[in-house]
């Protein structure tokens, strides 16, 4: 691992660590109150923090196996446990969805009204703060190092701010005697604990799933502009935006020396580099420019030559 993937992961590590402390705070608080007033939406609410802390955990484990080398086994390296991390984030929210529903439906068998004091609107006000901090940190981080770990953490963690919220009003519904309040709020946590869950969901698979990550012809016509190259075909790029894999295909004028045709691979390979940070690999296949050797269709936006 070079050294600024080796930095990054430093950093991402540092950030997460302060993280899991303060919402170990957050979730103890909630989860003592919540308890000790019978208040079953600020309990699942404590539980959702509890869901934060737990992701960070999950999160430190994802970064140090990433920072394992590439080796025989993985030749590509171990980048993708990070995205796997952020995956079992999501698993996590909709395991704490299941636990908040399970609490709503005793409530709803057993009605009573919980004991809201000042202290619970303290404790909610703090919490809410110490959330808006973790959003703020971990989202300008995550954008800073390209980490689909942080920003999927910080979108828990959001929602999570907005789960308070809506305990702060079933708060004062239920100081107004409104029975229904505390369960309401509970079920509306679930709903965005899920969707939360779900959009992590959806950042994750593209990586899992070796979608593209660079459209063809923006690679074929950075590779035009190197002197030397006649066509380029055949691109293909996977891999977390900022570990990105790419492969492609490039004809030369078939009297170049091999040499002289081996410089101009390695020239397409800085190109492409220099053009997409986040390209940590690229395999260029160098190719004589016969007739045989020519794409003859385009696919996906990008040109198909038989291989």
């Amino acid at each position: 691992m070079d050294e600024r993937a080796t930095r990054r992961l430093d950093r991402i590590a540092r950030v997460l660590w302060g993280i899991l402390w303060l919402n170990l705070v957050v979730a103890l608080a909630k989860l003592l109150y919540g308890w000790r007033s019978g208040a079953i939406a600020m309990t699942a609410d404590g539980v959702h923090s509890l869901l934060d802390a737990s992701s960070n955990l999950v999160g430190l484990v994802g970064v140090a196996v990433a920072r394992r080398p590439p080796d025989a086994n993985h030749p590509y390296g171990h980048r993708k446990y990070e995205t796997f991390a952020a995956l079992s984030v999501a698993v996590m929210l909709f395991l704490g969805c299941r636990e908040i529903v399970h609490s709503a439906i005793a409530r709803l068998r057993d009605p009573h009204l919980p004991a809201i004091t000042a202290l619970g609107f303290a404790v909610l006000g703090l919490t809410i703060a110490i959330n808006v901090l973790v959003v703020w940190i971990e989202r300008r981080e995550g954008r800073r190092l390209s980490s689909e770990l942080l920003l999927s953490d910080a979108a828990h963690t959001g929602s999570d701010v907005l789960a308070s919220l809506l305990v702060l009003a079933s708060f004062l519904a239920v100081r107004a005697g409104w029975v229904w309040a505390d369960v309401a709020v509970a079920g509306v946590i679930v709903v965005l604990i899920a969707v939360a869950g779900v959009r992590i969901l959806f950042g994750t698979l593209p990586t899992l799933a070796d979608e593209r990550r660079i459209a063809p012809d923006m690679v074929e016509t950075a590779a035009l502009e190197e002197p030397g190259v006649l066509e380029a075909h055949n691109v293909r790029s996977r891999g977390p935006r900022d570990d990105i894999h790419l492969d492609l295909h490039v004809l030369v004028d078939p009297r170049m020396e091999i040499a002289s045709a081996h410089e101009v691979g390695h020239r397409v390979v800085r190109r492409l580099r220099d053009r997409w940070p986040g390209v940590t690999d690229v395999v260029v296949h160098v190719e004589p420019a016969l007739e045989s050797e020519r794409a003859r269709t385009r696919e996906g936006g990008g040109l198909k030559a038989e291989d």
